[in-house]
């Protein structure tokens, strides 16, 4: 687990809800204290842990769906997670994940158009999400990866798919408003919108990781990676930044 930085809450409650992340992005069920005692992470009781959870709640972090169930972390605390926890400069992604994004980018040539297809197709398939890609100055958007989050639990609900497909068929007339919402101020580094903090009503249950990077004959593109806010952050961030950070080392302007 990476070290936290500028964490806002004490040290043992940021241990407890990092590793209830954790263990719900791995299995998408809710976690219990007794779940965090069996994992032999915590060297103390099952009643300390429930209050921690519990002191956890109150501060808007976890929600506990039933009663006697577990509890499940909010977008605050995907937040909390993607602020303290997976720390870009720290990120890196496995080296045939790497092999793979060189060689898409090699496969487009000196076509913007189509590194932004081979790239997206590469991410989508390496990240299971999402993924839209944009020349900004011809408005030339490619779109890949809505069958691959039907496997989601997550967008097992038929009001949340069709929310997800809308947003997905609608992708290209809706650019003009996601160019302003998600990239007017962003620099060439990754950028991560959790829940709510998405601009287009859509897609307020998803997160969405975008970037700006350099194509070939001056041109600038941009990848938008949606998923479900129980997400491999890390993995998914490494991704992106991984490829944008290529790209711009071979078409700097």
């Amino acid at each position: 687990m990476m070290t936290l930085r500028h964490a806002c809450l004490p040290a043992r409650q940021a241990k407890v809800l990092a590793e209830i992340i954790s263990k719900h992005i791995k299995t998408a069920e809710p976690v219990s204290s007794k779940l965090l005692v069996t994992s032999r992470v915590f060297k103390v009781s099952s009643a300390t842990l429930r209050n921690e959870m519990n002191g956890l709640e109150e501060l808007g972090y976890l929600v506990q769906l039933h009663t006697s169930g577990g509890r499940v972390p909010t977008d605050k605390a995907y937040r909390f997670y993607v602020d303290n926890i997976v720390v870009q400069s720290d990120l890196d992604i496995a080296d045939g994940a790497k092999k793979r994004i060189r060689s898409a980018i090699a496969n487009g040539g000196n076509n913007p158009r189509e590194i932004n297809k081979t790239v997206a197709k590469t991410i989508s398939d390496l990240s299971d999400q999402l993924i839209f890609t944009n020349i900004f100055e011809s408005d030339d958007c490619f779109k890949i990866g809505l069958s691959g989050l039907m496997e989601f639990p997550e967008f097992r609900e038929f009001d949340r798919m069709f929310q997800l497909t809308s947003f997905f068929d609608h992708f290209e007339t809706l650019f003009d408003r996601i160019k302003k919402d998600f990239f007017e101020e962003q620099d060439l580094a990754p950028n991560v919108f959790i829940g709510r903090e998405n601009p287009m009503g859509g897609i307020k249950n998803e997160a969405v990781i975008t970037v700006k990077y350099n194509l070939p004959h001056r041109r600038l593109g941009s990848m938008t990676l949606v998923g479900p806010m129980r997400m491999d952050y890390e993995k998914n961030i490494g991704l992106i930044k991984y490829a944008a950070d290529e790209l711009n080392k071979i078409f700097s302007i």
